[in-house]
């Protein structure tokens, strides 16, 4: 059984944000070296500030609910969520805390990432304004970058459907995993949730199909330059993705989501969601920059 929207495409995303410091530098630097960046800027980010972006490119209602710091980094991040078009009347500040950051390398189309994750992990659940909107929204969108009793609380509060990004990579609780309508995970998330080797299209159908017989309504795996792989259970299918030079993927997987799951609350069929999906992600890779390189709304 898929999800059942509410009727209004309403997405809400219930996740992380960070201020990104990213470096651009000629090759990631090894183990103990310094090397100099030919670039820098600092921008928005965080895993679910960039999926309510890449919502917003499709859906006219985008809403966020999510914590900073009461801090100069907290009225940077809240104006600049507010300048995409996205809801930001349910991003509260955290007193005595700083806001998330991450510090990205990118090198070569390739990049690493640390995160400090502030106040993204300053909560443990949704107030009852929260959990009003989460409810009346028809999709939730949640993250591993926030605490796990935040997912938790969403996936139970969420009555239409519930999109899970397990990512970074760790435990998904069962009663949360039988909400997901979609999981969404790569290669290496997919690994981790089922201890299987992926590395090719047919390996990763076959570990996502045995994740959704452990609960999971549906399960959608990206693979990088080999576009994505979805599993429902009306059958599974592969979405090729078309052949780009890579300038930097920093944010890709994100727009992945936020495409898919503003799709999703229109109705449309995973197939073609998957479809928009690897597509908006594979503009997103030949240009510089996460949110910065989207593309507009109507580019699609």
């Amino acid at each position: 059984m898929e999800g059942a929207g509410q009727g209004t495409g309403t997405v809400v995303v219930v996740g992380s944000i960070n201020v990104d410091e990213v470096a651009e530098v000629e090759r990631i630097p090894r183990p103990g070296e310094t090397v100099l960046a030919t670039a820098s800027r600092r921008n928005v980010g965080g895993k679910g500030a960039n999926q309510a972006v890449a919502a917003r490119i499709v859906a006219d209602d985008v809403a966020f609910i999510g914590r900073v710091g009461s801090d100069a980094h907290g009225d940077f991040l809240r104006r600049g969520l507010r300048d995409h078009g996205v809801d930001v009347e349910m991003l509260g500040a955290v007193d005595g805390c700083e806001s998330g950051a991450a510090h990205i390398t990118v090198a070569d189309g390739d990049n690493t990432i640390v995160v400090v994750g502030g106040a993204n992990r300053a909560w443990d659940r949704l107030d009852d304004s929260e959990a009003a909107r989460v409810g009346a929204a028809a999709v939730v969108v949640c993250q591993l970058e926030i605490p796990p009793t935040v997912v938790d609380d969403a996936a139970a509060h969420t009555r239409g459907r519930f999109v899970l990004n397990a990512a970074p990579a760790g435990p998904v609780s069962a009663p949360t995993l039988r909400r997901c309508d979609p999981v969404i995970v790569n290669q290496h998330e997919l690994a981790v949730l089922t201890g299987a080797e992926v590395d090719d299209v047919a390996s990763v159908t076959d570990a996502a199909t045995a994740l959704r017989a452990r609960g999971a309504l549906s399960v959608v795996a990206t693979l990088g330059a080999n576009g994505a792989v979805w599993v429902t259970d009306d059958g599974s299918g592969h979405i090729p993705a078309p052949t780009v030079r890579v300038v930097d993927s920093t944010g890709a997987g994100d727009l992945f989501v936020g495409i898919l799951a503003a799709r999703l609350a229109t109705g449309t069929p995973m197939d073609d969601a998957v479809t928009d999906a690897v597509a908006a992600a594979s503009m997103s890779v030949g240009a510089v920059g996460t949110i910065d390189s989207y593309p507009a709304r109507g580019d699609l």
